[in-house]
């Protein structure tokens, strides 16, 4: 498959579906997995490229259900940064491509990192609150790779991993939360702030190291270790329903007296830049789509829809809007296509 094909389709994460999708975007959950033996970070390009072949072969056994097999040395920086903004790859990965792969599988839920900071990052991604689902999905997906490879494991430390917060379980479970009325309170800082008291870790929207960008955040599970499975989805559910809720009561308090008039006319002002701006900014673009958003997900009757705006949140982005023009855009051409492309979609809904 040709990445610019893959516009084409829709990325069923970010649909406009499942539990809590009014402020939970998405559900990923991640398992590390190593062979027996040195891990990436210590190896030369000779042993990478043999693993690398050794584990598309794996990941073709495994039987992925319309799996797309990219070898990131292949692809140019663009493509690699499609997969970064698609949430597929990582910004580590993209950055030192040489032996390193994705797999990507059907509707782009299940998706494989090989050769990262770990042999394997298997994860599953999802639309709305779906952990356990998404857990039972990429659980499959290891017993069948577990079959065919001799995965690294200690009875005393469970699952050896290239960082120690991932040890243990191997497994990362993280929400894609969607907090502009707490951030618009005033609140948000303080509740991220408690987060870690509860275990969990806040990052920005393509994960670890990188900025919070129209109001998204990524809560997941700080360690993998000392705790089953089970036990850091439950307590990661938990903080997410709470998170929810204050979010939800975020919006409220926002509906009612002088804020109401206030937020109606921030919300109304996005709407009228975003259909007549002849230039847009990436990260202005998903200010004002956030604001559209919070206002659809509240069940406003505004000239759109959350499946609209959920789409445009990933279509904006940088690499997607260079596939699109099927070259590498200056800035000033990146930010006119995304307005012309805001414009259209947002007429055609």
């Amino acid at each position: 498959m040709q990445l610019h094909n893959m516009l084409r389709f829709k990325t069923k994460w970010a649909e406009a579906e499942g539990p809590q999708h009014e402020v939970v975007m998405s559900t990923r959950v991640r398992l590390a997995r190593n062979l027996r033996g040195p891990f990436p970070g210590h190896i030369g390009p000779h042993t990478l490229k043999k693993t690398l072949d050794h584990a598309f072969n794996a990941l073709k056994l495994a039987d992925i259900k319309n799996a797309a097999f990219f070898k990131m040395g292949d692809l140019d920086g663009t493509d690699r940064e499609f997969l970064v903004e698609r949430h597929l790859a990582s910004p580590l990965l993209a950055a030192h491509p040489a032996q390193r792969g994705v797999v990507v599988g059907d509707d782009e839920t299940i998706v494989v990192m090989v050769n990262e900071e770990d042999h394997f990052r298997l994860a599953a991604l999802l639309p709305g609150q779906q952990l356990r689902t998404a857990h039972a999905s990429v659980d499959r997906l290891d017993d069948r790779l577990s079959s065919v490879l001799d995965f690294a494991f200690r009875d005393d430390l469970g699952y050896l991993t290239a960082c120690p917060t991932n040890l243990g379980t191997g497994m990362r479970a993280s929400c894609l939360v969607h907090l502009p009325a707490l951030g618009m309170t005033g609140a948000v800082g303080k509740l991220l702030d408690g987060l870690g008291r509860a275990g969990l870790i806040a990052r920005g929207l393509y994960g670890e190291g990188t900025k919070v960008i129209g109001d998204f955040f990524q809560l997941s599970n700080a360690t993998g270790f000392g705790r089953t499975e089970g036990e850091i989805l439950a307590a990661l559910e938990k903080s997410v329903g709470a998170v929810c809720a204050r979010e939800n009561e975020a919006r409220e308090a926002l509906t009612s007296g002088p804020a109401k008039i206030r937020l109606e006319d921030e919300l109304h002002r996005s709407l009228a830049l975003l259909a007549s701006a002849r230039l847009l900014p990436f990260e202005e673009c998903q200010h004002h789509l956030s604001r559209v958003r919070l206002g659809l997900a509240m069940g406003w009757k505004l000239p759109s829809d959350l499946s609209v705006v959920n789409e445009l949140t990933l279509s904006t982005q940088p690499a997607h809007l260079d596939l699109l023009a099927q070259k590498d855009l200056s800035p000033l051409d990146r930010d006119a296509l995304r307005a012309s492309l805001v414009r259209r979609r947002l007429k055609a809904s």
